[in-house]
């Protein structure tokens, strides 16, 4: 089934789900815990990262359809562009348990707080969660697009605008500031004891302990992937009205809301929250606690419940995303037929209960194992090193398409596109070669040269997959027509 047949989406409605998408609350109480510093800690990876990408997206999709797949398979073949989208998919899977288990916490806070760490507790929000968000994803895109949209809008954007206007507003009355407000305190400290960092959208919750004199650089690069996923909705560019303006604008738009979303709370939670008293899974809840005082307490439940809706309005984005991306894949013949069909709505709907059965199943190590931080800190930095990957293919196709490509007329032509694609493909690698060093928790069980095995082990089965589906690729797995697989990767604009 076709989505260009149906209602078009609004560059607007775009917008909101790539916010949806890339902007969280979740990492901010561990970012807050630096204060002030915290400003330059999301500045320089926006700056070299997050900025890049964006403006490369900018590019490719107001060009060519398909997301990561159709580019990737543009510059590089099908069978790269079929790994790219398959990384992007598993990367998914692995995370939304860990990503879900910040609704889990943030509920039990709420109404029972002995809930909160319980494992069978946490796994069974988040196989009712994940099944339900798939549930909701598969009504199709434009039921998709409105409510991953209202529930940004509701449990992101607004709390977030709350939260960073009651701060003000508290301290404005007389509140003392937990955090030094001064021009000394806009440089993070980051000597001493060491640092503690994580990956992306992981909860905060799993962040580790880092020493030695790589650890300010670990907590630097950590924040790379808090910015990631601005390119998971490119897969809907066809579905603009106008696709080369509504992209533009769209990204432009999500690069603002998301410095909203992330810098201002963050402060209001440093300012209402001493930093040795933050926690990592519910400091958002207790910064509100802090300045909703008096009347205006009965509002914490509420609040609390706003931000699980946000939890999910990220989650549809990213299941039904990632999902989509395969799906390109699967319908120019490289998967089995049972991953390409569809429902009723034009979505991948094997493929998205597939996911949600893997998210299942990694969910019972809640339940199996007592202390989970490890197990998931290695599921999430697997996450994040795919992830990495994944950019790094998506800044490499955008460099080689402008010159194997250039008769193509680009939406968006990016202005000195090698030195923006360059900075953003070395952060992504350097954030990757980062990411083989392990915690110095004593609580983590591997050595160094342990960890880095694992993980490259983990790396290779992740990506084996897909080589293997190409080479026992057989003619019947082409269910769509060439020209209409074709149509799924095409120029947005024909060649001048």
């Amino acid at each position: 089934m076709s989505d260009t047949t149906t209602r078009p989406l609004t560059w607007l409605t775009l917008a909101l789900m790539n916010v949806a998408a890339v902007a969280s609350i979740r990492t901010l109480p561990g970012m807050a815990m630096y204060g002030l510093g915290s400003i330059l800690l999301f500045v320089l990876p926006a700056l070299l990262f997050f900025i890049p990408a964006a403006l490369v997206t900018a590019e490719l999709g107001s060009t060519w359809r398909g997301g990561i797949y159709g580019w990737v398979r543009q510059a590089f073949g099908e069978r790269a562009g079929f790994a790219a989208s398959w990384l992007m998919w598993v990367q998914a899977a692995l995370l939304l348990p860990v990503i879900l288990a910040f609704g889990a916490d943030t509920l039990a806070y709420l109404f029972n707080p002995a809930l909160a760490g319980n494992g069978a507790f946490t796994a069974a929000v988040v196989v009712v969660s994940i099944w339900l968000i798939t549930l909701l994803a598969l009504r199709g895109v434009e039921a998709l697009a409105r409510l991953s949209s209202l529930f940004m809008l509701i449990g992101t954007l607004l709390p977030a605008l709350l939260l960073s206007f009651l701060a003000v507003h508290a301290l404005s009355g007389g509140m003392p500031s937990s955090t030094p407000l001064n021009m000394a305190a806009l440089w993070p400290q980051l000597e001493g004891g060491g640092v503690l960092a994580g990956h992306g959208k992981g909860a905060a919750s799993l962040w580790q302990h880092f020493e030695g004199e790589l650890a300010s650089l670990v907590l630097i690069v950590s924040c790379f992937l808090a910015y990631s996923g601005i390119e998971v909705n490119a897969v809907y560019a066809r579905r603009l009205a106008d696709p080369v303006a509504g992209m533009r604008r769209a990204l432009i738009l999500c690069v603002l809301l998301t410095l909203l979303i992330f810098i201002p709370p963050t402060l209001a939670i440093a300012a209402a929250v001493p930093a040795h008293e933050i926690s990592l899974t519910v400091g958002v809840m207790q910064a509100f606690a802090a300045v909703l005082t008096g009347p205006l307490a009965a509002w914490l439940k509420p609040v609390g419940l706003m931000l699980i809706a946000g939890v999910f309005g990220s989650m549809l984005t990213w299941t039904a995303g990632s999902a989509k991306g395969l799906q390109y894949a699967g319908r120019a013949g490289l998967l089995p037929p049972w991953f390409q069909r569809e429902n009723r709505a034009g979505m991948p709907a094997n493929i998205m209960c597939l996911q949600a059965l893997v998210v299942s199943l990694i969910s019972s190590v809640y339940v199996l194992i007592p202390d989970v931080s490890a197990a998931f800190w290695l599921l999430s930095a697997l996450a994040a090193q795919l992830y990495l990957i994944v950019y790094l293919l998506m800044f490499a196709s955008a460099l080689y398409l402008r010159r194997s490509q250039p008769d193509v007329t680009r939406g968006y032509r990016l202005g000195r596109l090698p030195l923006i694609a360059g900075t953003g493909a070395a952060a992504s690698l350097f954030a990757l070669l980062l990411g083989f060093i392990p915690p110095a928790s004593e609580h983590f069980p591997l050595s160094a040269p342990g960890y880095a095995a694992l993980l490259c082990s983990l790396l290779v089965l992740a990506a084996l997959p897909p080589f293997g589906f190409y080479a026992r690729r057989k003619s019947t797995w082409q269910l769509a027509s060439p020209a209409e697989a074709a149509a799924e990767y095409a120029p947005l604009n024909p060649p001048r």
